[in-house]
């Protein structure tokens, strides 16, 4: 075995055991998605696959660099972690939340160690799932502080618990996963369904993300028209990212990480691999056709003329 590929097997060593991971937490929050009542924390747990399944489909992808395929069943661990959060959602959303952040946990260490040991694309990977696991361990360990009124839990945060909810009940913004306070208050849709929670900061920030035609006509609206303005985009993917970024990861004792605009994402081009050509002291080389006689002469002719290699190539 060459270095080249004892170095591709040692990777791929590294990151099946991630991907299995991953892949038993998604089937562990369908699991619990299935038994979930609150449509709040129904919404807060698919916004946690999709951060699984980004996390996979990345190392995935660093699999398949590899010239290798990757096995997303989970295997045994993806049964086990079934079971035990059909147990957990049975008892307790509580119960489920502290399953989901033991597995996260684990991944983090896993993750951390991971990151360690590589560089180039697959550190700034690997890296990237690590920020996700932190993100969703911090937000799980807020909820589970507020859900138990636990002092022990409250001081594992990066800030106070009252950064997190402002209120005396947990609830799950369905933008921030959080019930964080605001100027503007809370928006809440009970009729018609489905039910829509948008908490007061939310509100305030959502309201900042308009454009400046929209800001200017804000005030003149009926309030039926601004809540349902302001919940359109609020629960749309661009504003829930930036909800990530800039409120969850500062939450979880992260860097803010404010997404590129498309604009500027465009014309971020990687730089261009010059076209080899023939050396300064090369001298160019020379076709010499020898031309028959007759009709292969006349053949040849059309075959090498110039405006016909044009044309058909």
């Amino acid at each position: 075995m060459t270095v080249t590929e004892a170095n591709r097997t040692a990777l791929e060593r590294q990151l099946e055991p991630l991907v299995t991971r991953e892949m038993s937490g998604i089937a562990a929050i369908d699991t619990a998605v299935a038994h979930e009542t609150a449509p709040d924390y129904v919404v807060m747990f698919q916004d946690a696959k999709n951060g699984k399944q980004a996390n996979v489909e990345q190392m995935a992808t660093l699999i398949r660099m590899l010239g290798r395929t990757p096995d997303e069943r989970g295997g045994l661990r993806r049964t086990f972690a079934k079971t035990q959060a059909s147990i957990a959602s049975r008892l307790s959303t509580t119960k489920t939340l502290q399953t989901m952040r033991v597995a996260e946990i684990e991944l983090i260490t896993l993750y951390a160690e991971s990151v360690a040991r590589v560089d180039g694309l697959t550190k700034r990977a690997l890296r990237k799932a690590l920020g996700r696991a932190l993100v969703q361990s911090h937000l799980l360990t807020a909820h589970i502080a507020k859900r138990t009124g636990s002092a022990a839990e409250a001081q594992l945060l990066p800030a106070p618990i009252n950064d997190y909810f402002a209120g005396a009940d947990p609830r799950a913004c369905m933008r921030c996963h959080l019930d964080r306070s605001g100027r503007s208050g809370a928006l809440e849709r009970t009729d018609p369904h489905p039910y829509t929670y948008l908490c007061a900061a939310c509100h305030d920030e959502v309201l900042a993300e308009f454009p400046p035609d929209l800001a200017s006509q804000v005030d003149r609206w009926p309030r039926e028209v601004r809540e349902a303005k302001v919940l359109q985009h609020g629960l749309g993917r661009v504003s829930r990212l930036n909800a990530v970024g800039r409120v969850l990861h500062p939450l979880a004792g992260l860097e803010p990480e404010f997404p590129v605009p498309a604009a500027e994402r465009a014309v971020i081009v990687p730089a261009m691999t010059p076209t080899p050509g023939p050396a300064a002291a090369e001298r160019p080389g020379v076709l010499t056709i020898d031309r028959g006689e007759g009709l292969e002469g006349e053949y040849t002719d059309q075959l090498f003329a110039a405006g016909q290699v044009w044309k058909t190539w």
